[in-house]
């Protein structure tokens, strides 16, 4: 009994070691626009519906930093992810970024950047990140990178509906 209780703690304080350390997973584009059009068509989250498939938010349209809005990822399977995620960070034409915990850090946590790096006046490089933490991200990295790899699909909607020239004006 000693024994086996003994081999559960060491798992679980590796497994929470291991947990600890964060995971990142980077998507990037090149947009035929400025920084400031992108922005304008990112943190515009009514209009998600006309152009992207993948994600949708509401509830903090104006990127209220310490508010809580409603995020929905919709998954290849017709099947959703509904969740609530916190603004903690937004720097005009910049970035912004938003955190998701289920039960703790400790159990998971995403933290999700949207990033725009200018790389002339005309054009930009629209970046996701995520940084993830916790058990659930130790044990399921690879499956959730997948998952991720989805994002991949509302990048290409961005940059397909800005150089159409349906951005906002």
């Amino acid at each position: 009994m000693k024994i086996r209780l003994a081999l559960l703690i060491n798992c679980l304080f590796i497994l929470n070691a291991n947990a600890q350390k964060m995971k990142e997973y980077k998507i990037e584009i090149a947009v035929n626009a400025s920084k400031k059009t992108v922005w304008k068509v990112i943190t515009n989250f009514k209009d998600y519906p006309e152009w992207n498939s993948v994600l949708q938010m509401e509830n903090n349209d104006s990127l209220i930093v310490g508010d809580r809005f409603d995020v929905s990822i919709k998954k290849p399977n017709n099947k959703q992810s509904n969740f609530k995620a916190v603004a903690i960070s937004k720097d005009p034409y910049g970035s912004f970024a938003a955190k998701q915990k289920m039960l703790g850090k400790w159990f998971f946590q995403a933290t999700h950047y949207f990033i725009i790096e200018e790389i002339d006046q005309e054009n930009s490089k629209f970046i996701q990140l995520w940084e993830l933490k916790g058990v659930v991200a130790a044990l399921f990295r690879k499956q959730i990178f997948r998952e991720l790899e989805e994002f991949e699909k509302m990048n290409s909607e961005l940059k397909r509906y800005i150089e159409n020239g349906n951005q906002l004006n």
